[in-house]
């Protein structure tokens, strides 16, 4: 006696006009640990559809009112999570009819008359097929699962309100690609003269880039009281960072401290987009830049630290390349020229109301170009 190979019990559905087919496929079949269930064409079996699960459906192609492949049209165009293969059974031993029928969504194909031991062996291999699908479906919802945990717990860690930092005034965007993405922007109070800032970019993107930028948050968090100097704290973040990373990895960053006792803002660049800075005395735009290694790529980085004088009414830009290197339907980047000269004639425009503004221009320019980069930026007003 043949057994189930499988040893679990399955429902599926046999979509037949021929009562005769029905009946000895489910003679077959029942003592497997199969409950089937019948229906006499196309429109009568997308009706047990709608009110039952199946495991699989048996579906003949020539039938009145809906014939198979009718049946498999609107079975495909059914939104369904989880996968129910389908064979086709036929007395058409044609070749078109056998491709048409693959085509259309069927993922075997039977001839009638069936045969037992074929009937039996086509049924459990597909089945086994579902059972490896259904295990992929619930790894892949767990993982959606984690992937939705991890962005809440990301947005959580990147500000998204400034109202901490009395002066300067802060605003800024972050917009990964992913759910979740290695780009990061931070801010905080030093002590009661000094205020610092950063913005990084962790190569990769997804999980990995994720919990990478985690890292980095911290360890400049945490670092930044403990150094004067802005290339000071790029070298420990260096160091503490290169035996971490992945041999794939580094990470960008642009580090600034501001002192409002003496007007100073003081930077260092690890190979970092360079920071735009406008003057607004003298109505320019800046590029501050620095020499610096990417962070994780030696033990032994040198970083340099540059400062500029800040004035009231001057406003600091500091962002990822996923705003510059962002690409219109001709292949064309928005570009550094095209940011400082919407930074320059936008200087009235402040805070939020800025971020939204700049977001709109990015986005006419690009249109519906693909963006391939996370976007971050913060937008420091003086």
């Amino acid at each position: 006696m043949i057994k189930n190979p499988i040893n679990k019990k399955y429902r599926i559905l046999c979509i037949d006009d021929s009562r005769l087919n029905r009946a000895f496929i489910i003679k077959i079949l029942t003592p497997l640990n199969i409950t089937v269930d019948e229906a006499e064409n196309g429109i009568a079996g997308l009706e047990m559809i709608s009110r039952n699960s199946y495991d699989l459906i048996l579906l003949d192609i020539i039938m009145p009112e809906m014939d198979g492949f009718g049946f498999l049209k609107e079975f495909s165009r059914d939104k369904r999570e989880q996968f129910i293969p389908v064979i086709l059974m036929t007395g058409l031993d044609d070749l078109n009819a056998k491709i048409k029928g693959l085509s259309t969504g069927a993922d075997d194909y039977l001839l009638k008359p069936l045969n037992e031991q074929e009937l039996i062996a086509r049924v459990f291999s597909l089945l086994r097929l579902k059972n490896a699908n259904s295990e992929l479906f619930e790894k892949n919802m767990l993982i959606k699962k984690e992937l939705e945990a991890a962005k809440k717990i990301q947005r959580y860690i990147i500000p998204s309100e400034f109202s901490f930092m009395d002066y300067p005034s802060v605003s800024g965007v972050y917009k990964p690609i992913e759910d979740i993405g290695g780009d990061f922007f931070d801010c905080y109070k030093i002590d009661e003269n000094r205020s610092a800032f950063v913005i990084a970019d962790v190569t990769g993107h997804g999980i990995p880039a994720a919990l990478t930028m985690t890292m980095a948050k911290m360890l400049f968090s945490i670092s930044a009281p403990k150094f004067r100097g802005a290339d000071e704290l790029m070298k420990e973040i260096n160091r503490q960072m290169k035996s971490a990373l992945l041999d794939t990895q580094y990470v960008t960053a642009f580090y600034l401290i501001y002192d409002k006792n003496s007007g100073k803002l003081s930077y260092s660049n690890a190979g970092h987009t360079r920071a735009l800075f406008y003057r607004e005395g003298k109505n320019q735009v800046l590029a501050l830049d620095s020499f610096g290694w990417f962070i994780g790529i030696s033990d032994e980085c040198e970083y340099e630290e540059k400062s500029v004088n800040v004035a009231a009414g001057d406003r600091l830009f500091i962002y990822t390349d996923g705003i510059t290197e962002a690409k219109n339907s001709s292949g064309e980047e928005f570009g550094e020229v095209r940011l400082a000269k919407f930074i320059r004639d936008r200087n009235g425009i402040k805070g939020e109301e800025f971020c939204t503004e700049l977001m709109k221009i990015l986005n006419s320019f690009i249109e519906k170009t693909p963006v391939n980069d996370d976007i971050a930026f913060l937008n420091i007003e003086f």
